[in-house]
């Protein structure tokens, strides 16, 4: 089994793939990343990301750049970009040894609004050895990229509305009409009276300005569209701090 750092599966989104190459078994080569997030702005135009290469084997390492956004509240759609460079573009990494890659934006920033990106890092497996028989997993990483408006302050703004889905489960749609990002961490739903209706302890969303995002939730028991209270944890407040999001 891959081994990813703690930190990294709590930050950054993790995909791994079956590469179609056959070994004498299952292999995977073993990496971490830090930082997990960038953070740009008209002032701070470049930044770098640190690959470490914790296994005894050569890991060769492919890079793109895509533009973030959230189609129909329900996933994210990447556009590869040319609004940032990212060098070197592919590169090996020896064993026990690291790797700086650093990331710029060549665009100027939006005057108001926050811009996001993914920086994806694709593991290019190696090539295939005579008498290999098993199958190969190679791991590909994304990374948010974030920069900051050139003049304004930024902010998320977050407001939900519920639907029910079936008699044990509703969906949750958050919108956010600020100009930054917010990371929703968990979830909680009551009613008014302080019955539990839902909760997701654990998680990582993203809910970029201007977008939506929508998370099916089972509950305890039917909802017959009461009043709800929703509480949720994220990265604009302290650990385990819960904030009351407001209904639309």
């Amino acid at each position: 089994m891959n081994k990813i750092s703690r930190q990294y599966q709590q930050a950054a989104k993790v995909v791994f793939l079956a590469a179609f190459f056959f070994t004498s078994n299952v292999q995977s080569s073993e990496f971490n990343v830090n930082p997990v997030r960038v953070y740009l702005d008209g002032k701070v135009r470049s930044g770098t990301v640190v690959v470490e290469n914790k296994s005894d084997e050569i890991l060769t390492i492919q890079t793109s750049i895509n533009s973030w956004s959230q189609e129909n509240g329900k996933q994210d759609l990447l556009v590869p970009t040319e609004d940032l460079i990212v060098s070197p573009p592919i590169f090996k990494v020896q064993p026990k040894s690291r790797q700086m890659v650093r990331v710029g934006h060549l665009k100027k920033p939006d005057a108001n609004l926050e811009g996001a990106y993914r920086l994806i890092l694709q593991e290019v497996p190696p090539p295939r050895k005579p008498g290999d028989t098993g199958m190969a997993v190679a791991i590909r990483m994304s990374l948010p990229v974030f920069i900051a408006p050139a003049a304004a302050r930024t902010q998320a703004v977050l407001k939900w509305h519920a639907e029910a889905v079936d008699a044990r489960s509703i969906r949750l749609t958050f919108s956010n009409s600020g100009t930054a990002h917010i990371q929703i961490n968990g979830i909680r739903a009551v009613l008014t009276d302080g019955t539990h209706l839902a909760a997701i302890e654990s998680m990582m969303t993203y809910v970029l300005p201007g977008q939506s995002h929508s998370i099916v939730m089972k509950t305890d028991k039917p909802w017959k569209s009461e009043p709800l209270r929703v509480m949720i944890t994220s990265d604009t407040a302290p650990p385990g701090v819960e904030t009351e999001v407001k209904p639309e």
